[in-house]
């Protein structure tokens, strides 16, 4: 079986033995911070039940390079980009980042992960939901896999805002999904955008994306925005006692696609958020169950594979 692949062509996000890749600032020409604008006259964002839209004029969206610095992580050494962006003309502005390893200016094919903030995992903790680990897979997978790129945006709960999220959560407490919950608050089910993704990739002279995404809907939007996504690398995390809800409404409701295994069972751990991992997640369970599953073919038994799709 080739490395990196599982039975069928599918492909694991492998994150430990291989070598460790050292990421350096690349010498790059000096420039002025300078904003990156979109030709096209409007963008629509489709965003919740009945096909709710929030237009968005293309003239009044800019992201502007601010600076780069180094950035040592406990995955290794990363280069860290910060921008400004504005979707209101420069009334507001968001900052994201760009997280990289390797030299991607040019590239084609390079690794993108695109991460939406959750304060609430990745600051505070909490079970909920499979955010910290995505960011924590897809920093060790770019680091393993370079070149490659996590974009950081600032969209908690979707979009919605982190006072929102807690009053959904409270829903959520009383029986509803996470969909339902939006929608009982009177909220889209995704408020996300990504023309600062778009930016930030033409600014660095990226060429094509292999998006980490289990989201069809995230891949809609950044091809629509004129990324050219050449492949899709599942990044699945196993539910736990307090996620496996909200993976399977993710699942189920908003089409993410996510192998049923990863949200039926909960971990053994039964604390859930990435006790076991597969396609990008921890490292020795992956390795474990790639190499498993390859024993089992080898000697012709039963032992069966994890898979991604």
């Amino acid at each position: 079986m080739a490395s990196g692949l599982l039975a069928g062509g599918q492909r694991l996000c492998p994150v430990q033995g291989r070598r460790r890749l050292q990421c350096r600032s690349i010498a790059l020409p000096p420039k002025q911070s300078r904003p990156v604008r979109s030709s096209t006259a409007l963008t629509a964002y489709a965003l919740g039940p009945g096909g709710l839209h929030r237009p968005i004029h293309e003239e009044l969206v800019r992201t502007v390079y601010i600076a780069e610095t180094m950035l040592p992580t406990k995955h290794g050494n990363f280069r860290l980009r910060g921008y400004k962006h504005t979707i209101d003309g420069g009334r507001t502005f968001v900052e994201p980042t760009a997280i990289v390893c390797g030299q991607v200016e040019g590239k084609e094919d390079v690794a993108l992960r695109v991460h939406d903030s959750c304060f609430t995992s990745e600051v505070l903790g909490s079970l909920k939901c499979d955010c910290a680990e995505q960011l924590q897979m897809s920093m060790e997978y770019i680091h393993a896999n370079a070149p490659g790129i996590v974009i950081y945006l600032w969209q908690e709960g979707r979009g919605i805002g982190l006072a929102n999220k807690i009053a959904a959560y409270k829903l959520q407490e009383q029986g509803l999904d996470t969909v339902d919950a939006n929608r009982a608050l009177g909220l889209p089910d995704d408020l996300r955008e990504y023309t600062a993704v778009r930016n930030i990739l033409k600014e660095m002279g990226v060429k094509s994306v292999q998006l980490m995404t289990n989201n069809p809907r995230k891949m809609s939007i950044l091809a629509e925005l004129g990324v050219k996504v050449t492949d899709r690398i599942p990044i699945q995390v196993q539910a736990g006692a307090h996620n496996k809800g909200y993976l399977e409404a993710k699942s189920k409701r908003m089409d993410h696609m996510i192998q049923p295994e990863f949200w039926t069972t909960a971990a053994a751990s039964g604390e859930g958020g990435g006790a076991a991992v597969a396609a990008a997640g921890k490292a020795a369970a992956t390795a474990a169950a790639a190499a498993a599953a390859a024993a089992a073919a080898r000697t012709g038994g039963n032992g069966s594979s994890v898979g991604s799709s």
